[in-house]
């Protein structure tokens, strides 16, 4: 597991005059996944290298106490706990500041030099499989209001290349960092002992249209390459675009088969089920990363996955893809994981890669650069007070959402 550095210890040097302000909006979530469990997981492994602030929506976050940087805390509680800190009109930012927009931003900028993080395009890439809402409220954000940020961070080749298409942001203002694991970051959140079944596969995403859940429990129902008496565990609460009702029929099967949706569980439990369950499958339509391949993976599980966007820069033994349009692809997948079975996932090339303190050490390292390049321009300091509270552009709402986010596997 991860053995991330403090502050002082960190490869990034201080600057002591240097303060990094977070857009907390991503922390609201009830549930962080996807871009609030992101978010959390960048919050810790930034509180050991400068200072944080917290704002949103033109206030800042005053919080209660230190910020505890202890990785595999809880990170719902985390959030929860700086969503509800007191909250003040943000004062003029000092000129060695920075911004950091975990996902929408308003136009006006706040900041002297400020960061977008992409995570992905899937109401531009796969739109049928969100409400017009959000495809309307992230047209907005692709093509204008990200152009306020200085640079942007992408978590993924993929996603950086799917910018380059879809957005008029330059391309040589991106950087790429991949992502670190989503839990289990210095040690098991469970460390009991766990016995292997191989007749049990697990998924975790949320119940959404771009995870392709309808054609995954299709395909387990219907497959001849299961054995009779096979189960799959779903992990992940209900989403948007999918009914409760049309998943019951799929919760007692023929052949003896049987779905478990287990919905939301703790970090502790997910990582028990995860060195218990004998693979897992991860068959998305469009991906910006993919933490249940990783967080599968770096639990010993192989994993069938789709062969699409950024889950083809999984490259490791245990992964095994399909095509998510097609079933017979996915039982070529699955005996190659059988033949190939037991296999031992190495890790240390894992450990090496997907770090979080290399995400932290670029967005520090890339906002301390833009820094010392230019003065901050007199019109942030004119305009920051002028944002109004809670909207985007064109009236756009970047306070609290509803559940459905982009990325939130």
């Amino acid at each position: 597991m991860d053995e991330t550095p403090n502050r002082s210890e960190a490869g990034v040097a201080a600057d002591p005059g240097f303060t990094l302000y977070i857009d907390a909006n991503p922390l609201a979530d009830r549930h962080l996944t996807g871009i609030g469990r992101y978010t959390a997981r960048v919050v810790l492994s930034l509180a050991r290298l400068v200072p944080l602030r917290f704002f949103s929506n033109g206030k800042e976050l005053l919080l209660k106490g230190e910020l505890d940087p202890n990785l595999d805390q809880d990170l719902g509680a985390l959030g929860r706990w700086i969503w509800s800190s007191r909250r003040v009109p943000l004062a003029p930012p000092s000129a060695r500041s920075a911004g950091l927009f975990g996902c929408l931003r308003p136009v006006e900028k706040l900041f002297p030099v400020e960061m977008s993080i992409l995570h992905d395009f899937t109401p531009l890439v796969v739109p049928w499989t969100h409400y017009e809402k959000t495809r309307g409220m992230f047209r907005g954000f692709f093509a204008k209001s990200l152009l306020s940020s200085d640079c942007a961070l992408a978590v993924s080749h993929a996603t950086k290349a799917d910018a380059g298409w879809l957005t008029p942001f330059p391309q040589d203002r991106i950087v790429v960092a991949h992502s670190g694991p989503s839990l289990c970051v210095e040690s098991h959140c469970d460390d009991g002992p766990a016995e292997r079944r191989p007749d049990v596969g697990l998924v975790v995403s949320t119940l959404e249209p771009r995870k392709n859940p309808f054609f995954l429990l299709d395909w387990f129902r219907d497959s001849d390459a299961l054995p009779e008496g096979a189960e799959l565990w779903w992990v992940g609460p209900l989403g948007w675009l999918t009914s409760r009702k049309a998943l019951e029929k799929y919760r007692r099967l023929p052949r003896g088969r049987r779905v478990r949706f287990l919905g939301v569980v703790p970090d502790r439990e997910l990582c028990r089920l995860y060195r218990t369950v004998g693979w897992s499958i991860y068959p998305s339509l469009y991906e910006g990363f993919g933490f249940p391949v990783l967080d599968s993976l770096r639990h010993g599980t192989p994993v069938l996955a789709s062969y699409n966007s950024a889950l083809r820069e999984f490259d490791t033994p245990g992964i095994h893809f399909f095509d998510p349009s097609d079933p017979s692809t996915v039982d070529r997948a699955w005996h190659d994981f059988r033949r190939s079975s037991p296999i031992t996932i190495p890790q240390a090339p894992l450990e090496a890669h997907y770090r979080w303190d290399r995400v932290a050490e670029t967005i520090v390292e890339t906002l301390t650069k833009l820094l010392s390049r230019s003065e901050p321009s007199p019109s942030v300091v004119a305009k920051h007070l002028r944002v109004d509270a809670g909207t985007l552009d064109g009236g756009q709402s970047v306070g609290r959402s509803a559940r459905e986010r982009i990325g939130s596997s």
